[in-house]
């Protein structure tokens, strides 16, 4: 859990921030991830370890494909940053989460969660009763998350990461009902 002392910390050169600030869930708009927001995402790609697919990848899949979507949360204080986002395609009755991340300052406060809850509401909205993801064996952190917001182990498919090669846990849940 975080600090209750007010401590005043420096986060990646954008803001000085209370860290009793960072709790408060409405401190964040929900944003349709644009194009635009590929800058920020990369900070947070970086950040956390997540492959970055590229500028132009990223912008075609936001632009040229209507089967995929996602959300980002930007703080109310600070409009030039991210705190986490998601991505996420539709292709049926079937959603595949393709990402999600959190900045790390901005972790275990709900964040995750709420990017989750909103990518399964537009899921739902677009027809889908299932959302699957693919995940690190080694990713326990991911793995744990996935698994307190009800996905289950489903498959898995090998050598599926590079840098490093690593097999990856297909997950998968219902998305018929709120998050429980």
């Amino acid at each position: 859990m975080r600090s209750k002392t007010g401590a005043k910390r420096f986060l990646s050169g954008f803001l000085e921030i209370d860290a009793m600030d960072t709790e408060k869930l409405t401190d964040f708009r929900t944003l349709s991830l644009t194009p635009e927001h590929i800058p920020l995402l990369e900070v947070i790609e970086e950040a956390t370890g997540l492959p970055f697919w590229g500028v132009d990848d990223y912008g075609r899949f936001l632009r040229e494909f209507s089967e995929y979507f996602g959300f980002c949360l930007i703080p109310e204080t600070n409009e030039k940053r991210m705190a986490g986002f998601s991505l996420a395609r539709a292709a049926f009755e079937d959603m595949e989460l393709l990402k999600i991340g959190v900045s790390p300052e901005f972790q275990r406060i709900g964040l995750g969660t709420r990017l989750l809850e909103d990518t399964f509401t537009e899921g739902r909205r677009r027809g889908c009763t299932r959302c699957f993801l693919e995940v690190r064996k080694s990713n326990q952190k991911a793995i744990q998350f996935y698994s307190a917001h009800s996905f289950r182990i489903a498959g898995a498919r090998l050598n599926y990461y590079s840098n490093p090669v690593e097999d990856a846990w297909v997950m998968e849940r219902q998305i018929l009902s709120h998050i429980a």
